[in-house]
């Protein structure tokens, strides 16, 4: 998946210069690329917009999540029980410079940053010193600062509206780095045996039903009847009575077969991913299963 642009000319700090070198290619802080996406698929780098040359962002910062706890007071009882908690929206802060040619330049410059990043729908943003992971939500813009007249600073705050960061791509097409709970050795999610390890490598339970994470199981191959599929390590399963042969999917808690819906020859169950390892065993199958998720971090 290609998230940040592909020019080689990108902007960047300047380094030790002689007299004879060209310092055109250089700017005077250290810039950050940043990239959208309206469905963490299609992306666009703040560098392939022609109307934002020499805009730059140098600077953003996480923000700690934030937890909303619902309690209830039980007769008189000490204190209060905590019926639910969830992860709250929080904000995301960062910074842009400009300096160019005069002020008519400056004015579209930043006429042009608001183009690009504030919608009325929320979307993806990367940024390019913690590539794995993106956030999604809306920006919403300060008054610049104007340095001279013919540039500005601006800061600008992103609401990430799910209030945890998610992997760029999914368990079976990503890369993991730095501080995403990456294991020595890469774990694989494609199966051809009925015994197997399904490794979490998120900060939180994955939870289709009750969270609304996306979550697949593929079933490719036959059952002759009576299969069952059972994570051991949270106890969750799903059974189907009668046989079957060609692609079996649990689409987060939607059972399909071969493209059609298939709850009605189900148990209803749901699957959930603890943190780390999940124990898998599925009973009367014949073939390959791949579990396709995106990973959940805090930070």
């Amino acid at each position: 998946m290609q998230v940040f642009s592909k020019r080689k000319d990108k902007p960047r700090l300047y380094p030790f210069l002689t007299p004879h070198d060209d310092f055109r290619p250089f700017v005077p802080l250290k810039p950050i690329e940043l990239a959208i996406s309206p469905d963490g698929k299609e992306w666009h780098s703040i560098y392939d917009q022609q109307d934002l040359n020499r805009v730059l962002c140098y600077m953003h910062s996480p923000a700690p999540t934030v937890q909303s706890d619902s309690t209830e007071k039980l007769g008189i009882n000490d204190g209060q029980r905590l019926n639910s908690s969830t992860y709250s929206n929080r904000d995301l802060t960062m910074s842009f410079w400009f300096n160019g040619l005069d002020e008519p330049d400056m004015y579209l410059a930043f006429d042009a940053l608001q183009r690009f990043l504030d919608t009325r729908e929320p979307y993806w943003i990367c940024w390019e010193d913690w590539p794995q992971r993106m956030y999604y939500g809306k920006a919403k813009f300060t008054a610049p600062t104007y340095t001279s007249d013919k540039g500005w600073t601006c800061n600008v705050t992103f609401t990430d509206l799910i209030g945890l960061s998610r992997s760029v791509g999914t368990s079976t097409s990503y890369v993991l780095g730095i501080g995403n709970n990456a294991l020595a050795e890469q774990p694989s999610y494609e199966f051809n045996s009925n015994s197997f390890t399904v490794m979490n490598q998120s900060d939180i339970l994955v939870d289709p039903e009750r969270r609304g994470h996306p979550f697949k199981m593929i079933l490719e191959g036959s059952s002759k009847g009576n299969m069952k599929i059972t994570n051991n390590t949270t106890g969750d399963s799903i059974s189907r009575t009668n046989g079957w042969s060609g692609k079996w999917e649990l689409d987060e808690v939607n059972p399909m077969l071969n493209g059609n819906h298939d709850g009605i020859n189900t148990d209803h169950g749901i699957i959930t991913l603890q943190i780390g390892a999940n124990n898998f065993v599925i009973q009367n199958f014949s073939g390959k299963v791949t579990v396709d998720f995106p990973f959940w971090w805090k930070s």
